[in-house]
């Protein structure tokens, strides 16, 4: 049985305790946790709109709008309770501990996934069920195809070397990234937010929840197993678009994309030497044009599958996002050279 690493993560820089990018913004829109608490007062109500659905009998979902009197500090998941115990409404939807440890309580409220325990109930709520998971019932998922996604991408400690010893002692610096993952609480609040699954069969991307619980182990020093083939061919780690919907969303704080699906690329990289697919295109258009294009990169990787969403496809030529003729026939830019002297130069260096 492996011990649990003895470790201590280091104090944040006066400056990251100044500036916290998930709340940039609330003061200037009033939605701040304050704001959001000072909206409701005693004897208000609470308008809810739950999402209900029971595949078993309902041919489709439906939606029901419920009055619920407000208490000082209601949560979400306060209105839920209220709705199945005082409303005697056979509303299904799961929690456990109710302080933000067990991580069972995640629906999305108003479009945002967030815990149900620990949001504030707000004057006019819609409340669904998590997105990217079958609902069993109303506002309870199907964790099944998470549990799977993490079993594929073998989250366990895999040693190639003996124990140093027992306490087994470790460092802040060994264990620096794989403590971020460890603060999961599997609450797959990211895995819904995610846009990258919303691609459906054009990636084989894992998502960020799975991603995490595999750089548990991954990212510890300990760990033996060639971890980068597993990101490649089980996670597609590289499918991952940094737009950072799971750090928004993640109610641990994680800094998901930045101290673990960086790292768990860098793992990848380093496993296979040639680069993949991915990575091989984002250097040929570099090399050939002295920029990246974001369509051309798309259609190197994914091929024309990724204009079958024809719909999304004309969405982002409309909106100014793709230009099909600088990517089929734009030219390089002017110090083009000096990029291909680079590449040489880097080439040779490696040799």
């Amino acid at each position: 049985m492996n011990s649990a690493p003895v470790s201590v993560r280091p104090a944040k820089s006066k400056q990251s305790q100044s500036v916290d990018a998930k709340r940039l913004g609330q003061s200037e829109m009033l939605d701040s946790n304050d704001d959001r608490l000072n909206r409701l007062k005693i004897g208000d109500t609470v308008t809810a709109k739950i999402y209900r659905y029971d595949p078993s009998k309902d041919s489709a979902p439906r939606y029901e709008t419920h009055q619920v009197p407000y208490v000082k500090w209601m949560r979400v998941l306060d209105v839920l309770n209220y709705l199945a115990e005082e409303k005697d409404i056979e509303l299904a939807h799961r929690w456990f501990c109710g302080v933000k440890k067990c991580g069972t309580c995640a629906v999305r409220m108003n479009g945002r996934e967030v815990l149900a325990c620990w949001e504030s109930a707000e004057p006019d709520m819609v409340i669904e069920p998590l997105r990217h998971l079958p609902v069993i019932r109303d506002l309870v998922v199907d964790r099944d195809p998470y549990e799977q996604k993490v079993l594929q991408l073998k989250p366990w400690l895999q040693r190639n070397e003996p124990y140093r010893g027992f306490p087994e002692y470790l460092t802040d610096r060994e264990m620096k990234l794989a403590s971020y993952a460890l603060d999961c609480i599997s609450c797959m609040a990211c895995f819904s937010a995610c846009p990258v699954i919303d691609l459906g069969p054009t990636t084989n991307f894992a998502g960020p929840a799975p991603l995490v619980q595999m750089a548990q182990t991954a990212l510890d020093p300990r760990d033996g197993m060639d971890r980068g083939k597993i990101a490649i061919e089980q996670g597609d780690v590289f499918s991952c678009v940094s737009c950072y919907k799971c750090e928004e969303v993640c109610p641990a704080e994680i800094p998901i994309v930045s101290a673990i699906i960086e790292p768990l690329k860098a793992l990848a990289y380093a496993s296979n030497g040639s680069g993949t697919k991915h990575q091989r295109a984002f250097l040929d258009v570099i090399k050939e044009r002295g920029r990246i294009d974001p369509s051309a990169l798309v259609l190197r990787t994914q091929g024309l599958w990724a204009v079958f969403p024809i719909v999304r496809a004309i969405k982002l030529l409309l909106r100014g996002k793709i230009n099909p003729v600088r990517t089929f026939f734009g030219s390089h830019i002017r110090t083009i050279q000096q990029i291909r002297a680079l590449f040489e130069e880097m080439k040779g260096s490696n040799k």
